[in-house]
């Protein structure tokens, strides 16, 4: 995309006049005079800067921000729908700890701007590299505005605002071309997180009626960012009555004579900030020790969750990656008695206090289904309601698609998308995984940048090749935690089943089976799904 004035002058942002925005424009571009020379670049590019705020907190001292509208020929080619931060920083050698404060500033704006990219100014000649280099180990996506002074190499003096322009434009394209959003390997929320609305509205629902709900699959199915997509809606409808925090229990201890002790004194440091920012009654949690047992913690909670001040919050404790906690044989082990107990904690709390409720989430349902764990009654057995992680419909995978593209300037075409969504048959992995071996073959040039049949179907083999591996281990889950399901997916990829004998001999494993989005019904039978068919290499 090149740069030529007349381009950009259609459907260009009008520029912002108000006495306010000019009055603090002045005070912006007297204490960053590169600021004007920016402004006058974006307006060349049919963009403008049409909001600037100083900030004077601890640390903070001397910064500012803007945000920048683009134009519509912005919009459309490089996929900035949204307003985009710039950030101005004071110090002359700009540090990393700068950098990872790009997010917590832009969730100060006034406005919602784009999380994908910021723009940064400062006057080091080292900046443009810095950020090159922290933008590979940081989910973080930043250009360096030009500096815009007689020691800057990239701005001519003779038409400032025009060199500028072209380095600008340079180096957003660039920047854009050259990421990858499909390979997302954290959990996503808010605008990234796709599909599964239904079954986020059905979770919402049973929790707000005191139900205890689990949310299970295969690894790489979107269950963590499901979770934390639920927290993240529950606060947000209302941060002053809402608590949510999610426990991680991937990283309990070695020795699980330990894990009773890890998990209450992990929820009681993650619950006291919040409890205390909300004026609660924290005494008796802020009490605990190490050498408190989990009675006593059900004793603090049950004095704070009952105290009259928490009458009108709700709280909900999310424990993600159940198996850690649970181990591999709890039906029949008796090695881990603080499992049935802490469960045993947490349903009382339930049941005794209409403010408190627990979203359990992992690879396996037992917690949830099992009669007996360790030896003793398992407190949750047929009281808590499971959820399995269904692939995504159609529709949100194309939404998925096409909106992560967007941020990349990248288009699809239908075929593309039909032949993508035959090809996963919706698994998250599996379509983003492939989404992404596309794009990494697709051009610089943004004119250039159309996903079509014939792409897909270029990479369709080395794609194939790539996640074998990942494919594998993600079956050895199913091998671990539903080793009979296991062995029945594996009797119906042989040669043909009669359906109503598979029924009759195995009804709980075909469930499991098609809950987890591992087979589908079909008229006749039942049939392997994308991921099955490529896991059992069929």
């Amino acid at each position: 995309m090149g740069f030529d004035e007349r381009t950009f002058h259609e459907g260009r942002v009008p520029e912002v006049r108000h006495d306010k925005f000019l009055r603090n424009f002045r005070l912006f571009a007297e204490a960053f005079p590169a600021a004007a020379l920016h402004r006058r670049a974006l307006q060349l590019l049919g963009s403008d800067i049409v909001d600037v705020r100083r900030w004077d907190g601890a640390g903070d001292r001397g910064a500012w921000t803007a945000l920048v509208r683009f134009g519509q020929v912005m919009e459309g080619a490089l996929g900035l729908h949204r307003e985009v931060m710039a950030f101005y920083s004071p110090d002359k050698e700009f540090q990393v700890r700068d950098f990872q404060k790009l997010k917590s500033f832009r969730e100060r704006q006034p406005r919602d701007p784009s999380q994908g990219l910021y723009l940064v100014y400062a006057s080091d000649p080292l900046l443009p590299a810095k950020l090159r280099d922290w933008t590979v180990r940081e989910p973080i996506n930043a250009v360096a505005l030009p500096r815009g002074d007689a020691g800057s190499s990239n701005v001519s003096a003779r038409r400032p605002e025009y060199e500028a322009a072209q380095v600008l434009l340079r180096d957003l394209t660039n920047s854009i071309a050259s990421q990858n959003l499909y390979e997302e390997t954290l959990p996503v929320t808010g605008r990234d997180f796709f599909g599964r609305r239904d079954l986020l509205h059905e979770v919402t629902s049973q929790l707000r009626n005191g139900k205890v709900c689990g949310i299970f699959g295969l690894r790489k199915t979107g269950k963590t960012s499901l979770v934390k997509e639920l927290g993240r809606q529950l606060v947000m409808a209302s941060p002053a009555q809402r608590i949510f925090v999610l426990r991680d229990l991937e990283d309990l201890p070695t020795d699980p004579g330990e894990h009773g002790t890890a998990l209450h004194m992990d929820l009681t440091a993650s619950l006291l900030p919040k409890l205390r920012n909300l004026k609660l009654r924290t005494h008796e949690l802020s009490h605990l020790t190490e050498a408190s047992g989990v009675s006593e913690f059900r004793r603090a909670m049950q004095a704070t969750l009952g105290h009259p001040s928490s009458r009108d919050i709700q709280m909900v404790v999310a424990l993600d990656e159940i198996e850690s906690l649970l181990g591999k044989d709890p039906r029949h082990s008796l090695d881990r008695p603080h499992v049935p107990e802490f469960l045993g904690v947490m349903r009382s709390l339930v049941q005794e206090n209409p403010n408190f409720n627990v979203v359990i989430s992992g690879l396996t349902s037992s917690v949830l289904e099992a009669g007996v764990l360790y030896g003793r009654e398992n407190p949750l057995f047929a009281w808590a309601k499971p959820y399995y992680m269904p692939p995504l419909d159609r529709a949100a995978a194309n939404d998925l698609v096409r909106d992560v593209g967007m941020r990349m300037a990248v288009r699809w075409s239908v075929d593309a998308l039909d032949k993508v969504f035959n090809l996963s048959g919706g698994h998250v992995f599996l379509h983003r995984s492939l989404c992404a071996r596309i794009a990494d073959d697709l051009p610089r040039d943004l004119s250039s940048r159309e996903v079509t049949l014939q792409r897909v179907v270029a990479v369709q083999r080395s794609w194939r090749r790539g996640v074998a591996e990942q494919l594998q281990e993600m079956l050895s889950s199913l091998d671990r935690f539903y080793p009979d399901a296991a062995d029945v997916l594996r009797l119906l990829s042989g040669t043909e089943i009669d359906a109503a004998e598979v029924d009759s001999a195995y009804p709980s494993q075909i469930e499991h089976l098609l809950k987890l989005g591992l087979i589908d019904e079909t008229a006749g039978g039942y049939e392997l799904t994308a991921f099955s068919r490529m896991a059992l290499r069929k």
